[in-house]
């Protein structure tokens, strides 16, 4: 009941510690996702707000380059502002129309002039509204500044009813270099939040996606290594323990399968060790019990010699008597002694084949811890392996971030081409329609860099995975192979134990041939003092003295009949600890 107890709570413990692995495994991994999930945000924050301000320098070189177009067109007429009175004045319509001109070609949102010289913000001219002139209208506090400073201006983007807007302001003078207002431009930016807010929305869904989809990689990878460790382990346990009944059979074609094939084979071959010395301890004993009960009877023969010998001088006969019956005893416990010699000589040919069987078990733990060592120079190699294939995706991300800012320039080229060619006209169409494909070619190689980045960035998060697990595994193996080697150390001791066992078998052979060759000379002597009784009268002192040296030998047998006893019971106990089928 106590030993059950005790399994009982080794499992509980044990289920624990596996718990814990699994757990720690599975939050090492979900933290290096949401850590890398951190990292990816971040960086698509940084992403998008450099792209953001990249539209935002593309709109300003539009704006620059069509207000730079008013400008100069307004100071190459003979028309000024001033001379605008109203909405049927030749300058009015035909700045007008110029203007109408600029924002179709240019791809613009508004066009228009004001003017606060006198006193009154008002509306001079504005592209795709009829009645335009003389409409009140607020200046900006960016406008206010252009004017104020005489120089370009450029707004944030805004949103007002109409839309979300980029504008710039260029302050006009009077004939008398006066400030008259200014001329301004409103392109379409709507782009610009609508970029964040799908920039926004794709980070998060895809660092959902990839929580999701990592805890469940993480579940499954954790379960897959543990399981197996945790069965080698509670194996483990149990031949410490002394239980060699439970086989081990796992279904792996890997090294951990290997390892259980390895740790099942060495049971088997423990188990049966343990139940050869089980076997001969039984043996060994019951023949030693028999050894001893001859000794003592022929102690008891040996006292009955010596009162024979004592009475000797009642009477011929009786010593006569006394001998023959001595002489009996002696050839049975010769006999018995002989049995008892073949017997020792079965069990030192039997210690012989466990000492040889043990020194199997230690050698094939030793391949075990071997192999141990083989596992875990592979999972070092493994883990060297993962590093490098992160090292390289890092250095591919670089590259496809230069491609991706070639691919941006190459963009910002052929706009500022387009731009170019529609200030050429008719003769810059064909320049136009070169750089239309420029635009495409470096817009589709954008698109292209930003897929393999996504790829690349997949491939960083596996192979960070993939690090991490094997790490876990390497932590595994090394603890089995404490485990190995702290059983290679219990083998020696076995091995000792049996090759000291061993050494005591061939000791007490060789006492017992000693002692075979003394009962043999003892009953030649019998013999001859039966035929010579009569004529033995005056050498009593010489059978005395024969029987104290008879005495003695038995004395010296019987001590090392108990030893051996001694060690037979010791041996038992030592083999009763294993449980065997």
């Amino acid at each position: 009941m106590g030993q059950q107890a005790s399994l009982t709570s080794k499992k509980s413990v044990f289920g624990w510690l596996n718990s814990r692995i699994s757990l720690k495994m599975m939050s090492s991994m979900i933290g290096l996702i949401i850590l890398i999930c951190a990292v990816f945000s971040v960086t698509e924050y940084q992403i998008s707000n450099r792209l953001t301000s990249k539209l935002e320098g593309q709109f300003d070189l539009r704006l620059a380059s069509s207000i730079q177009s008013i400008g100069t067109y307004l100071d190459s007429i003979p028309e000024h502002v001033e001379d605008i009175d109203g909405l049927t004045s030749d300058s009015y319509i035909k700045i007008k129309a110029e203007l109408q001109r600029i924002l179709e070609t240019d791809a613009l949102e508004n066009v228009y002039i004001l003017s606060n010289n006198t006193g009154k913000e008002q509306i001079v001219v504005l592209t795709g509204v009829d009645d335009d002139y003389g409409t009140d209208y607020a200046f900006t506090d960016e406008m206010k500044s252009a004017i104020e400073n005489q120089t370009r201006t450029y707004s944030t983007i805004y949103k007002d009813e109409y839309g979300t807007h980029k504008s710039v302001f260029l302050p006009l003078k009077d004939r008398n270099g006066q400030a008259l207002g200014i001329a301004g431009i409103d392109i379409d930016a709507s782009i610009v939040p609508e970029t964040r807010t799908f920039i926004f929305w794709t980070t998060a869904f895809i660092v959902l996606g990839v929580v999701v989809v990592g805890a469940a990689v993480a579940y499954v990878i954790s379960r897959s290594i543990t399981r197996p460790i945790a069965l080698l382990v509670r194996a483990t346990e149990k031949v410490a323990g002394g239980d060699l009944t439970e086989e081990l059979v796992l279904k792996r074609t890997d090294e951990i399968g290997q390892l259980a094939n390895t740790f099942e084979l060495m049971r088997r071959n423990l188990e049966s060790l343990i139940r050869k010395v089980s076997a001969s301890s039984k043996i060994f004993s019951t023949t030693s019990g028999k050894l001893y009960q001859s000794a003592d009877e022929m102690g008891a023969s040996s006292q009955q010699v010596a009162s024979s010998m004592n009475s000797m001088n009642e009477g011929v006969s009786e010593v006569v008597v006394s001998i023959t019956e001595s002489t009996s005893s002696i050839v049975e416990v010769n006999a018995d002694l002989a049995k008892v010699t073949d017997e020792v000589k079965n069990m030192q040919e039997m210690a012989y084949e466990v000492s040889s069987h043990s020194q199997d078990g230690q050698d094939l733990v030793e391949k075990t811890l071997n192999q141990m060592n083989v596992i875990q120079q592979e999972m070092q190699h493994s883990q060297d392996a993962a590093v490098q294939l992160d090292l390289r995706s890092k250095e591919i991300g670089e590259i496809i971030t230069l491609i991706t800012n070639i691919a941006g320039q190459t963009n910002l080229l052929a706009l500022n081409a387009s731009i170019e060619a529609a200030h050429v006209g008719e003769y810059g169409k064909g320049f136009a329609v070169v750089a239309g494909e420029v635009k495409k070619l470096a817009e589709q190689s954008s698109d292209a860099a930003n897929s393999i980045t996504e790829l690349i960035s997949s491939t960083q998060q596996d192979s960070q995975s993939v690090l991490s697990s094997i790490a876990q595994g390497y932590h595994a193996v090394e603890q089995g192979q404490t485990w190995i080697h702290e059983m290679f150390e219990n083998f020696k001791v076995i091995f000792n134990g049996v090759s000291s066992f061993s050494t005591q078998i061939d000791h007490l052979k060789n006492a017992l041939d000693k002692a075979d060759k003394s009962f043999e000379m003892i009953t030649e002597s019998m013999q001859k003092i039966s035929g010579i009784t009569e004529e033995q009268s005056a050498g009593y002192e010489e059978v005395g003295a024969a029987v104290q040296e008879q005495s003695a030998t038995i004395q010296e047998i019987t001590g090392a009949i108990r030893n051996l006893s001694q060690m037979a019971a010791d041996l038992q106990q030592s083999v009763q600890s294993f449980k065997v089928s």
